[in-house]
């Protein structure tokens, strides 16, 4: 029922009917909860918070309540039973909170004061007034703080009226107060219909760690019965008595259930609804048609293949798969419970983080982006790169220190006529000679110092020359690539501007612009939007822009639509995400089987099956679309692969011959302007001769 009608349709005493009010502020009140959580000693001396919250929201005014002395309403025996339960509950569920409609809870505090590991009980009474909605949601906001603070918690709910346990059960689940790791612990007096429909009905009693003591009303002997309900049994959904307690025998295990079952290791075969935003490489649904005209689908994808593998451990099937055109499509579906899993990976934000669950990572965020690959540069450039910088400029130095040391030594001990002829010229064109692979034209001095400079000389050019010729023909014939953008601080050095498809405009483009950080802001300035994916990408082609989406699929559609028969494109993906973080799976919030998720999730990394079946996904893909690319350009194929069966290397061409040709015209053109100075010198010098004879004859 709506909480909104709830309390229309009965009447209820009020407030000062039943208590006494004591005023009080909101200092006050924060104050006793802080108290109620941490007071240690005995028992009764933790039992520090008494939180009315009724009187607390009723006309505004903040004020605490005193729990009502007289037992206007009894669960009788209701704090043995309770004790017994919370005796079988492991240790590290130390923490109570009490949550009661006016229900006498006396009984229950004096016997939990005789469970041991308790650290605290906080009791927090929300009386049926007309403020009664403000109430419980104010009521579950602070209980829920007091939750996060404790390590575990077990909340008793004790009310014999079903619209009260209704009402705090919604607003448990709005308000979050619930998850798997706490437990919940009904204590009421109902008819047996009414509590088996609730506990299928509503959400924290039927999905999340819940259990329901109920006082059997269709017997004479006083009796309470222990329920637990299982959305995913083996019959399907069902209500199991696990346990019965009596005065005379206490608790007794009806069946092999413990208290407070696991109900999530096994789905015996349940249908699970999924919310999908399908696309490849992750999910992809083809229709194929048998013979007998039997239609079927064929699912497949990297998250097929992560979710079939946990199906077959957990025992549940793939149930309804809801389509979603965008992501805010998807969410909403998880949202309104219309589905519980999206095993479509999204990076882990913080805003979304808020309304909803993740799984334990899948990977890490790969938004990413993909740009034109730098054109190449030009190939007589490739007679440079055989060496590094270093070995030129070395190279150079010895061009400098060798012919002056050679010239020094070499000339004292030369005749008289070769020591005329011989200068630094002659030195350095004998010195480069031999780096060239030619010969001394000179005869060498027997001098001893001589010969060692010029055997150490010859060495030295032997393995320049060998090392230099070596690596020349692989140059010539690789193309060089200049340096990519690889990253985020790479592109923004660039003035390419960004382009994104709508569907990131919810979640990154948002988080993007309201994000610190000045490299982003500067992204999102240069951002524009398309409306497809291959409009973006063919853009960033053509105008050298960069295109952003998710790895896998950039990567996949690059194969399709701008990979080559010979496996060449235009287009590369860049090493860096764009998000420093991870993504995973999204959950419906408080999803109460995810660590069973995330348990085989870890499993997998653990073995390194995600890196694998993404790795076969994506080149399971390429080869299908390579495959259909080689039968239409068979001819083109069979003549490749002819050639490369019979080891035919690569011809050199032209184009890899560019170096040497544009070293042999620069020779060329060096060569006749130093002919020019040759033919010209002579001429100037005999008119600078002539000129000077007129001047000495007049001296």
């Amino acid at each position: 029922m709506s909480i909104r009608n709830f309390w229309h349709k009965r009447h209820f005493a009020t407030a000062s009917e039943r208590t006494q009010s004591v005023s009080g502020g909101e200092d006050d009140r924060q104050e006793a909860l802080a108290r109620g959580t941490l007071a240690a000693g005995q028992m009764f001396r933790r039992l520090a918070l008494a939180l009315m919250a009724a009187a607390a929201a009723a006309g505004g005014a903040a004020g605490a309540q005193l729990a009502p002395a007289s037992d206007w309403r009894r669960l009788p025996e209701a704090g043995a039973a309770v004790a017994a339960v919370m005796s079988e509950a492991p240790q590290e569920y130390n923490s109570v909170f009490l949550v009661t409609d006016g229900t006498s809870v006396n009984n229950i505090l004096e016997s939990l004061g005789h469970v041991t590991g308790l650290s605290g009980v906080a009791v927090m009474e929300v009386l049926p007034d007309q403020r009664f909605n403000v109430t419980m949601k104010r009521t579950v906001t602070l209980t829920r703080q007091m939750r996060r603070s404790s390590r575990g918690v077990t909340v008793v709910v004790a009310s014999e009226d079903p619209d009260f346990l209704s009402a705090f059960a919604e607003m448990a689940d709005d308000g979050r107060l619930t998850v798997w790791e706490n437990r919940v612990l009904v204590v009421t007096r109902l008819e047996r219909q009414k509590f088996l429909g609730l506990m299928k009905e509503l959400w924290v009693l039927s999905m999340l760690n819940t259990m329901l003591l109920n006082v059997d009303i269709d017997t004479d002997d006083l009796r309470y019965g222990v329920y637990s309900h299982f959305p995913y049994g083996p019959g399907g959904a069902q209500t199991v008595r696990v346990a019965t307690w009596t005065p005379r025998e206490g608790l007794v295990l009806l069946t092999h259930h413990p208290l407070f079952p696991e109900k999530y290791t096994d789905f015996h075969g349940a249908p699970i609804p999924l919310a999908l935003w399908p696309f490849a490489p992750y999910w992809e649904e083809k229709k194929t048609v048998a013979p007998n005209g039997t239609e079927s689908t064929k699912i497949s994808g990297r998250a097929f293949l992560i979710l079939d593998t946990i199906a077959n451990y957990l025992n549940f099937t793939i149930g309804e798969r809801l389509p979603s055109s965008s992501p805010t499509d998807l969410m909403s579906q998880l949202f309104n419970r219309q589905a519980l899993v999206s095993p479509m990976k999204l990076a882990l934000l913080p805003h979304l983080a808020l309304r909803y669950d993740y799984t334990f990572m899948i990977e890490e965020a790969t938004l990413t982006f993909c740009m034109a690959k730098p054109e190449l540069k030009p190939r007589w450039q490739n007679l440079y790169y055989p060496l590094g910088d270093s070995v030129w400029a070395s190279i150079m130095a010895l061009l400098v220190i060798v012919p002056a040391t050679f010239f020094l030594i070499t000339k004292p001990w030369m005749d008289s006529g070769a020591r005329r002829r011989f200068s630094p010229v002659v030195a350095a064109q004998q010195v480069l000679g031999t780096l060239l692979a030619q010969n001394f034209s000179l005869r060498l001095p027997s001098a001893s110092s001589t010969r060692i400079l010029v055997a150490a000389w010859l060495v030295v050019a032997f393995i320049l020359g060998s090392a230099y010729r070596g690596n020349l023909t692989a140059f010539l014939t690789i193309p060089k690539h200049p340096p990519r953008v690889e990253g985020l601080r790479d592109l923004l050095q660039t003035p390419a501007k960004v382009i994104m498809p709508p569907d990131l405009r919810l979640n990154f483009y948002t988080t993007f612009k309201e994000s610190n950080s000045s490299m982003y802001k500067e992204f999102i300035e240069r951002t524009y939007f398309v409306d497809t994916y291959l409009e973006g990408m063919q853009q960033a082609l053509k105008k050298k822009e960069a295109f952003v989406y998710e790895r896998l699929f950039t990567e996949l559609l690059i194969i399709k639509n701008f990979t080559n028969v010979d496996g060449s494109t235009p287009m590369y993906v860049v090493r860096e995400n764009l998000v420093p973080g991870y993504s995973a799976w999204l959950l419906h919030r408080d999803m109460p089987f995810k660590r069973n998720l995330d348990r085989c999730i870890l499993a997998f990394h653990e073995f390194g099956l995600i890196k694998r079946w993404s790795k076969i996904t994506l080149d399971g893909e390429k080869q299908r679309y390579l495959k259909g690319r080689r039968q239409q350009e068979i001819q083109q194929i069979e003549v490749q692969e002819k050639g490369t069966r019979g080891g035919v290397l690569q011809p050199l061409s032209l184009l890899h011959l560019q170096g040497p040709i544009f070293l042999l015209v620069a020779g060329f053109a060096l060569g006749a302007v130093v002919f020019l100075l040759e033919v010209l010198l002579p001429f100037v010098g005999a008119v600078g001769e002539s000129s000077r004879k007129p001047s000495a004859s007049t001296g």
